[in-house]
């Protein structure tokens, strides 16, 4: 059984809010300031580029955007280094081409030092449409899970929900849906146990959804035996500290690991 993302960092002593994580990780510049950092693990988006002679996954939040970094640059730079990866899918026609840089990249790290990924290695895509109709597709599920589970095995399985960002900007007495539906939830179950993943599986949820779900997400994780939850969030989005403590103590530590601006994961650290 591949190993979870605690059991890759024994410092954490089963902790999740103690691994700690370098955001948006997607230039050179970024890239070098996270590496010489304390972080544990980097996380960074792959697009696929439009600026090139011929299409090649870089390192960009959405489609479209300029980046200074192919994905196959970035991981050069990064598999030396004692860190996780957590890579974010943003596209459907990305996720091939991506798996084959990251399939090739790591063959090379494995011939020149004689060992792996030093892992721990995260695939991320949101595969389900979320609350509030996203305009951004999901990630097409067969495709995701089909490619992570077959080529790279020994990672773990991150799947989540399409977020609409932009609720936390409607004005008041607009009809929001904060939550996840059981039925949500039940298509989420599903997909798992469609693809008989094995492998330890994440479960990204947007905190403001999460804070109004806490009794369904219990259930999808004791319906997913080996899964946990990133808890994640932007800066200026309305979660407060009693937010994350009620997750803190709805949810047992090893199950949650935090993705959050740094002044909030500071104040948050300092309280627990």
């Amino acid at each position: 059984m591949p190993a979870s993302l605690l059991e890759y960092f024994p410092k954490a002593n089963g902790d999740g809010l103690n691994i700690s994580w370098a955001h948006d990780v997607n230039s050179r510049g970024r890239l070098g300031v996270a590496l010489r950092s304390q972080a544990m693990v980097l996380e960074a988006d792959i697009s696929m580029s439009i600026n090139s002679r011929l299409p090649v996954p870089i390192m960009a939040h959405s489609p479209g955007m300029m980046s200074d970094i192919t994905m196959e640059e970035w991981l050069h730079e990064a598999l030396p280094y004692n860190k996780g990866i957590k890579l974010n899918f943003k596209s459907t026609e990305v996720v091939e081409p991506a798996c084959r840089v990251l399939a090739r990249v790591s063959e090379q790290a494995s011939t020149a030092s004689g060992s792996k990924i030093r892992g721990p290695l995260i695939l991320n895509a949101d595969i389900l449409p979320g609350p509030n109709n996203p305009m951004t597709p999901p990630v097409d599920a067969w495709t995701f899970l089909t490619l992570s589970r077959t080529r790279f095995p020994h990672s773990v399985i991150s799947i989540g929900w399409t977020t609409c960002n932009e609720v936390i900007e409607v004005m008041p007495g607009a009809c929001i849906k904060l939550g996840f539906t059981r039925e949500t939830v039940d298509k989420m179950i599903g997909v798992v146990k469609e693809f008989s993943l094995i492998q330890p599986i994440m479960f990204p949820v947007w905190l403001l959804h999460l804070k109004y779900s806490a009794p369904e997400i219990q259930r999808l994780l004791f319906q997913v035996p080996n899964s946990s939850l990133m808890a994640w969030c932007h800066k200026g989005d309305p979660v407060t500290l009693d937010d994350l403590l009620m997750i803190r103590k709805t949810f047992h530590i090893s199950q949650v690991f935090y993705d959050l601006p740094d002044d909030l994961q500071q104040h948050f650290y300092s309280v627990t």
